[in-house]
Parts: C-alpha cells; structure tokens; sequence
C-alpha cells in the first residue's frame, strides 16, 4: 500500500467548492485524466466481469431463498424475475435455472457461492488496477495477495450487495405485499424503508470500494463528491438509457435473442464508467491538495509562487 494519505471529507468538498469555479478548466481536467487512464477500456472490462458476476449472484439468491420453507415461492421468484428482465433474456435464463434449481440445495448453494465470490473477486481485482490508475499509485502487493484482498472485499461486501439487488429486483412486489395485508400505511412505510435501506446500502459499497481499493492509505469518508457523482450519475444515465430502450431501441429486431445482453452490457457499461468516474474526481481533488500542502511546506515553492503573481 502507498504511504500517502488521503485529506478528509471537508478538504475534499472544499477543494470541489473552489474548482467549480472555474468548471470548464475542471471537466478538462477530468477528461484528460479520462482519457490518460484509458477509462473506456477498463470500463468494458469491468462490465465483462459484471456480467459474468450477475448469474451466479442470481442464482445464489434463487437457491438461498428457495431453502425457506414456504410453498410456491419458486414459482413467485421467477414470475418477478420475468417481469425484471426482457422477455429474450427471460427465456435464456429461465431455462437454466429451472434445471439448476431441480438439484439439491446444498450442492447448488454451494455452486452458487463459490461461483458469484470468484467472478465477483475478479471485478473488484479490475476495480482496484483502475481506481490505482486514478490515484498515480502502483500496488507493489503480489498477485495472490491482491487476489486475497479483492475475495476479502467481495465477502465483506456482499451482505449490502445482495440486500441491494434483491430489494432492487423484488422490493416493489414485497412493498404491494406488504400494502394489501397490512394496509396502505404499512405500504408507505415499506417503500420508505425498502429505497432507505437500498440506497445506504448502494452509497456504503461505493464508498467502501473508494476506500479500500487504491493502494494508498486514506481516512474513512462516508459521501465523497465521487461518491454523489455516481449515485445520481448513474441513476440518471440509467433511466435515460432505460426510457432510450423501452421507446426507441431496436436491439431485439438487430441482434435478435442477443439484444437483451446487449442491453445488459451496456448498462453494466455505465455502472463502470460512472464508478470509475467518481473515483477519478475523488484522486483529482485530493491530488490538488496534496500539492497545495507540499507548497505550503516547501519555502522554494512559495517563493516561485510569489514570483508567478507579481509577473
């Protein structure tokens, strides 16, 4: 891990209250550290790995959840999976994971697991070779050792990840169950409930992952700007992109079956981009800092600075 250490969350804010006075020089400045970080490219990396992770995670909940002992709830889960997902993507998948869900729960839990927490591991070691790039910080740790890392960070996050996906894909059904036992207030409350703990839970990953994946020391920081940058970022792009699809989009009759994964790609795509984006502006405010403290302490830098201004 790098020595340097990250200013704090007021620094941080403060230094983006002062450079967004001057806005065009600071979107300059990020998207030439865009393109010097070669952003695009890691962005569809992580988006394969995404991919790959989705499915196993997907099935690692259906099995989980089909461990309950409550009867239909099968049928329920793939029924709501259906109405989540376009309907050539829904005949891929369902397929699969009716067969894979006929064998035991046991073998299928444990497939399921080791299956999500290795393609997972492998997105978070992408994510932490991109979030390097945006601090300029080289992680001297060995090959198994950053593997160990990124496998630690995908079990000690997977609690929020999943709670976030299921309330994601299931918790509008579990709201109206919810509203049509108990009545609308028990309704309105769930709803409150469900998008609080889906968001926290969101921010805290993001957060976490800005955190614990560059090789560099730094203070815990709950909202960062690139933390703000890719919640409403990628929310945003993502219901654009969504409203794009529903409307105008013609993957399906270009690509036929294969337009729901290109879809899929796509907005995985985003998800990369706006996580790598957010980490971007998090190294380059704290990068301005660090600078500005070194003039501080460096008399031959104040002085040329003085000279700078009388010029």
């Amino acid at each position: 891990m790098g020595s340097a250490r990250g200013p704090g969350s007021a620094r941080t804010w403060a230094e983006l209250a002062r450079a967004g006075r001057h806005p065009v020089e600071l979107l300059r400045a990020i998207a030439a550290r865009l393109r010097e970080d070669d952003t695009a490219t890691t962005s569809a990396a992580l988006a394969y790995y995404f991919f790959f992770s989705i499915f196993p995670l997907l099935l690692f909940v259906l099995a989980l959840t089909t461990v309950l002992p409550v009867h239909g709830l099968e049928p329920w889960l793939l029924e709501n999976v259906r109405q989540s997902l376009p309907g050539e993507a829904y005949t891929l998948v369902e397929g699969t994971v009716r067969s894979l869900l006929s064998r035991p729960r046991g073998g299928l839990l444990s497939l399921g697991a080791v299956l999500a927490l290795w393609t997972a591991s492998s997105a978070f070691s992408a994510l932490m070779n991109g979030l390097n790039r945006a601090y300029r910080v080289r992680d001297t740790r060995s090959w198994w050792r950053a593997r160990l890392w990124a496998v630690g960070l995908t079990v000690a996050l997977s609690l929020f990840m999943i709670t976030a996906f299921v309330l994601t894909v299931f918790g509008g059904q579990l709201v109206g169950l919810i509203a049509r036992h108990v009545g609308p207030a028990a309704g309105i409350a769930a709803l409150v409930v469900r998008w609080t703990v889906t968001v926290g839970s969101v921010v805290f990953v993001v957060a976490a992952v800005y955190f614990a994946c560059p090789a560099i020391a730094r203070e815990w920081q709950w909202i960062t700007p690139g933390v703000v940058v890719f919640t409403l970022g990628f929310a945003a792009t993502s219901a654009a992109f969504s409203f794009w699809v529903g409307r105008f989009g013609s993957y399906d009759k270009t690509y036929g079956s294969l337009g729901a994964v290109i879809v899929l790609l796509l907005w995985m795509y985003l998800l990369a981009f706006f996580l790598l984006l957010g980490g971007e502006l998090n190294a380059l405010l704290e990068a301005r800092i660090r600078n500005d403290d070194r003039r501080v302490e460096d008399p031959a830098s104040r002085g040329a600075d003085r000279e700078r201004a009388a010029r």
